[in-house]
């Protein structure tokens, strides 16, 4: 069975959060390597699931936030994961700073805020819509 376009971007997401936990030894990794990845991350998680609530295309944006607001209006759960919203500033400014003032997130706890987002969505997407 072909995959949705839903499941295909948590398929994705998934693969990005296992690139953001093999990143996670700051000794080795810079922060804005690690939070890129795990912002990208939950930003597919958050896409799948507007995707397969709304039926719509979710907006082209990285801004966590913006999407955490609009699954909200479909998803009586989204303000649990507002907290995530902190990385948004990966997607871009720490890519393009080359001198970013970290922000000393604990990667192993945002590394699993964003593997139970990502479990959310599965099951978001197995219910019938």
């Amino acid at each position: 069975m072909a995959l949705s376009e839903s499941e295909g971007l948590l398929r994705i997401a998934a693969a990005d959060l296992e690139t953001a936990i093999a990143s996670t030894d700051p000794a080795v990794f810079r922060e804005g390597a690690w939070g890129f990845w795990l912002q990208q991350a939950v930003e597919k998680a958050l896409k799948a699931s507007l995707l397969h609530l709304q039926g719509d295309d979710p907006p082209l944006s990285h801004d966590l936030r913006r999407l955490l607001r609009l699954l909200a209006a479909v998803d009586p759960e989204a303000s649990t994961w507002s907290d995530l919203g902190t990385l948004t500033v990966y997607a871009v400014q720490f890519r393009y700073d080359a001198d970013p003032t970290p922000l000393g997130l604990n990667r192993l706890a945002y590394n699993q805020r964003a593997g139970e987002l990502l479990h959310h969505v599965d099951e978001i997407l197995r219910r019938p819509t």
